[in-house]
């Protein structure tokens, strides 16, 4: 046996064509049936189909005298989904019109079993078909763009049993298919088989306008069904078990015979409403098909669309404003099966016949009153035009636009300008414009041209009273129509008073009372009131008033005055005044601070110098006197008496205060006459004994000093020590008693803390 690859590919595209279940015995059925009758497929087998004469579709139409066990295969050409091919056929016996797709032809050319919907296009089968018949049928979109094959059967094939015609006598066929070009609005046109005691929607759902015309052709070439047009309410009803009492009746085309045609226009209940076409092979109802048989039927659907052009605006008011921008929409126009293009609508908005703007919306202005008209056309898709007109009332009916140019109240006063400006406009044209003050009309302009704007100015004088004052801008259209704007002017002394030259600035003694005057002028009042303030912010604050007041400070320092000059109108201007306030005893000897400092420094410094040549003179006078008793005999230093040591030893003795460390200790070595000088500038003058015994002594010593440091002598003399001081170096005595061989003790010349010994 051999198996050809498109037997194989044949099978595998029928599996790929949605029917997963059918495939599986489908396929099992035909490799079944392949391996039975393997013995006969071979080039030389007789199974194979050889007598079959070969035509296309570009010989039809054609007749042909079909021998016993003979067929013709008609080439229909490689067809796209979706075209529609018209079939005619007559025979005067029966025979077998078979439908393959190029995958499948081989099937039947090899004898192999074809009668399975995965081989050949089952709804283009008929089968012991005689007499006369047309049928339609559209390319199913399945599968891309393929050939097919026309199959005018006239065999008695092996595994019939005794289906379809089986020849057996000679058969005249005339037969012609040709490509149908549909006509707008076509919805569905093809053949549709319906078994026995069934139904099949042969289109739907769909929708259309009221006054559509839905129009239906029906051919069968078998049984005798009834068509229905349902909705889908109904045919929900119908296909779960109901009946088909359930349809629209007044659309019933019932036992179709042979080829019908019914117009059905759709009234406004059914407008807008899923619709279906239906296929009845069920009995009833009265006088329908009793669907005991197959039935094949072909169905043409095509709509004749209502052409009604709609204008609808926003506003439905009958009188349009002038300038006024309307909108207009054809959107209402039923379209519902895209009879209408967009492009399809035109309008005309003067009358001239000439259309002036294009598609479904427009946005039109009338400029002048009119009663003008506007026309909608549509033109289908098949070329047909429809026109529709509506009347346009156009008038003025907005009043004019007026608008000054000035938000709140003006403030002004006698003799001043005033100068406004407004702006104005019209949707048809402005007759006048007009200012008034108080009602009274101070200026008028009939020449605006095209003008839109407009000012004014004017000037209070002394015939208008102060207070309030109203100016109106007003403007009138060439309809009559006017509009206004008004601003208030407040009239009244704006300006606030002004001084006179014064002096801001001025010096007082305290206690001294004192005078201020002022004046102040304003021309737009009579009277003028005058307060001041003293001391302002402060807690001793105080008012006066008048234009003369009189004041005396208690304070020195820098103090401000205010007057305050205030008019009719409440308005005021304040004058500063800056007081510096003197003290008395300085005002009196016209002295200033400086001076006095000054004098003082001066006075300290005569005194200083004399305190200074004083302590000068003082100094030499002790020197000279220290040198006359250096000249002469020093007396030598006695031993102390017994009650001398007594009372050196004794308590609160020097002896014992030598003894007891010191609390504090001075030392007068650094000292110098400059140091002696300051101390006297800083303290008051000593007394002369103090010079004497303290001050002059200690630089005497000092000065005795000043040449280099001598070594300390000691000399013991029994119990008696003599000692020169460490500090001032002049010789002093102790005696130590017995039992006592060290102690300390104070020089009783400077004081200086000095130990003594006699080991």
């Amino acid at each position: 046996m051999i198996l050809y690859e498109r037997d194989y590919d044949t099978i595998q595209k029928a599996c790929g064509n949605g029917y997963p279940m059918r495939c599986r015995s489908a396929s099992i059925l035909i490799v079944f049936i392949i391996l039975l009758s393997s013995s006969n497929i071979y080039a030389e087998s007789k199974g194979i189909i050889t007598n079959c004469s070969n035509a296309d579709i570009t010989s039809l139409p054609n007749n042909w005298s079909l021998e016993d066990q003979s067929c013709v295969r008609i080439d229909l050409g490689e067809l796209e989904p979706s075209k529609t091919l018209s079939f005619d056929i007559s025979t005067n016996d029966e025979i077998d019109i078979i439908l393959f797709p190029v995958n499948s032809l081989q099937v039947y050319l090899n004898e192999q079993s074809y009668r399975n919907d995965m081989i050949w296009q089952q709804e283009s089968v008929f089968e012991s078909f005689n007499g006369d018949g047309e049928w339609h049928w559209t390319v199913p979109d399945d599968r891309s763009q393929t050939r097919w094959y026309m199959i005018i059967d006239n065999f008695a094939h092996p595994g019939d049993d005794g289906q379809g015609a089986q020849g057996g006598s000679q058969v005249e066929v005339s037969f012609n298919a040709q490509e149908i070009i549909p006509e707008s609005f076509t919805l569905s046109d093809s053949i549709v088989r319906v078994g026995a005691n069934s139904h099949s929607i042969a289109h739907g759902p769909f929708v259309v306008d009221a006054g559509t015309y839905v129009q239906i052709f029906a051919r069968t070439m078998e049984g005798n069904p009834d068509i229905f047009v349902m909705t889908e309410t109904q045919k929900d009803l119908y296909s779960s078990g109901g009946t088909a009492s359930s349809r629209i009746v007044e659309a019933d085309m019932l036992l179709v015979s042979n080829e019908r045609y019914l117009p059905w226009q759709v009234p406004e209940n059914y407008e807008g409403t899923n619709l279906y076409i239906i296929v009845d092979n069920r009995a009833g109802p009265g006088g329908g098909g009793a669907g005991t048989t197959n039935a094949g039927v072909t169905i043409t659907v095509t709509l004749d669309p209502i052409l009604n052009p709609i204008i609808s605006t926003l506003s439905q008011q009958e009188i349009f404003n002038v300038g006024e921008v309307i909108s207009f929409s054809a959107l209402n126009t039923p379209n519902r099966s895209d009879q209408i293009s967009e492009s399809g609508y035109s309008w005309d908005v003067n009358a001239d016949g000439n259309d002036d703007f294009f598609g479904p919306y427009l946005d039109y202005l009338w400029p002048n009153p009119d009663n003008a008209s506007l026309k909608l056309s549509v033109i289908s898709s098949e070329g047909i035009i429809a026109s529709k007109v509506m009347p346009i009332n156009i008038a003025d009916t907005s009043p004019p636009n007026a608008s000054i140019s000035v938000n709140g109240a003006i403030q002004k006063g006698y003799n001043q300008s005033i100068l406004i400006s407004a702006s104005f406009s019209d949707n048809w044209g402005v007759d006048r414009t007009e200012w008034l003050v108080d009602g009274v009309i101070k200026q008028s302009n009939y020449t605006l041209a095209d003008s839109s704007l407009s000012s004014f100015s004017f000037i209070f004088d002394s015939d208008f009273q102060s207070g309030e004052h109203v100016i109106e801008f007003k403007v009138t259209d060439n309809s009559g129509q006017s509009s206004s704007d008004s601003v208030m002017v407040i009239l009244s002394d704006i300006t606030s008073p002004i001084f006179n030259e014064y002096s801001d600035q001025i010096y007082v003694t305290i206690g001294e009372p004192i005078s201020f005057e002022v004046s102040a002028f304003d021309l737009e009042s009579k009277e003028i009131q005058y307060s001041w303030i003293f001391n302002q912010g402060l807690d001793d604050e105080i008012q006066f008033s008048g234009k003369l007041v009189q004041y005396d400070f208690k304070l020195a320092g820098a103090q401000r005055v205010v007057c305050i000059a205030e008019n009719n109108a409440g308005l005021s201007s304040e004058a500063v005044i800056i007081v510096n306030v003197l003290d008395v005893e300085i005002q009196d000897n016209s002295l200033n601070p400086f001076f006095i400092i000054m004098v003082i420094l001066f006075i300290l410094v005569i005194i200083s110098i004399l305190s200074f040549k004083l302590l000068q003179r003082r100094v030499e006078m002790r020197a000279k006197e220290l040198s006359k008793m250096e000249e002469g005999p020093i007396e030598e230093n006695k031993p102390p008496t017994t009650d001398e040591q007594k009372l050196m030893w004794g308590e609160n003795s020097v002896m014992e205060q030598a003894l007891t460390p010191p609390q504090t200790t001075q030392t007068s070595t650094d000292m110098n006459i400059e140091e002696l000088l300051a101390d006297a500038q800083n303290h008051s003058l000593p007394s002369d004994n103090q010079i004497n015994d303290d001050l002059l002594s200690n630089l005497i010593d000092h000065k005795n000093s000043s040449p280099g440091p001598e070594p300390v002598v000691e000399e013991i003399i029994n119990r008696t020590l003599k000692k020169n001081c460490s500090s001032c170096n002049l010789l002093f005595a102790v005696a130590l008693p017995e039992g006592i061989d060290s102690a300390r003790t104070a020089c009783p010349k400077c004081g200086s803390i000095e130990d003594v010994s006699i080991l």
